[in-house]
């Protein structure tokens, strides 16, 4: 049964990743005006309660200053302006969402240990980074690409390896970062697979242990009834 805060962190967990593709599709995607309007619309509504859900995080944190240096990127990315990092960014307002509704249901130390170990939420955050100076490199130095939008799509398409070939560098400098987003790309989805490795590791290793602690247990307990059992011989 789901507790009432995690059900709040649910919807918003939910909202917010709808109004990123919401957002994204608007930018990269010809739609009417009416439209955009409503996404834009939704955005803000959005970036308000995510405000609310902020300043009360924030006025029940124990540490207030380490919160807010901890957050300080996600603030980014709860500002309704119309700049792709700043959407970019709304993806760690994303993984915190996640956080919370994660620690509304199993204990911090849990949490702890899960980031301790898989660095998920750095892997994401170098990689919106890296996203974000190759997109302003590629539009600074590519005169094929005029725009923000066309630059963060080619770079995507690029990091991703999908090679659509709607939009093809002319210039040495552009093909250069287009060389530096498929390598790149590669080792982003090479850290996200090590990830999910490591999980299936440590769930199988954890499992192993705790049937090897059950065993014990089992002869044990055999061991002490088997020396009462020689003690009441011993007796008689």
């Amino acid at each position: 049964m789901l507790k009432s805060k995690q059900i709040i962190y649910l919807i918003l967990i939910f909202a917010t990743f709808s109004d990123i593709l919401l957002l994204f599709y608007a930018a990269l995607h010809p739609v009417s005006s009416t439209f955009r309007f409503g996404v834009y619309s939704f955005d803000i509504i959005l970036c308000v309660v995510l405000w609310i859900e902020f300043i009360y995080s924030y006025l029940k944190s124990d540490n207030k200053k380490q919160y807010l240096i901890e957050n300080s990127l996600s603030i980014l990315g709860m500002l309704p302006i119309n700049f792709v990092f700043l959407r970019a960014l709304r993806l760690l307002k994303l993984i915190q969402l996640i956080k919370l509704f994660v620690l509304a249901r199993d204990s911090e130390k849990n949490l702890s240990n899960f980031l301790k170990h898989t660095y998920l939420d750095k892997i994401i955050l170098v990689a919106i980074i890296f996203i974000f100076i190759l997109t302003v490199s590629v539009r600074i130095l590519e005169p094929n690409i005029t725009d923000i939008n066309t630059a963060f799509w080619y770079i995507i398409v690029s990091i991703t390896n999908t090679g659509y070939g709607d939009i093809v560098p002319s210039s040495l400098s552009g093909r250069i970062v287009g060389i530096i987003a498929m390598i790149g790309g590669i080792l982003v989805f090479a850290s996200f697979t090590a990830v999910i490795s490591s999980l299936y590791i440590s769930k199988i290793g954890q499992d192993n242990h705790d049937d090897l602690n059950t065993k014990i247990e089992n002869l044990t307990s055999e061991i002490e009834r088997l020396n009462e059992k020689i003690d009441e011989l011993k007796k008689e």
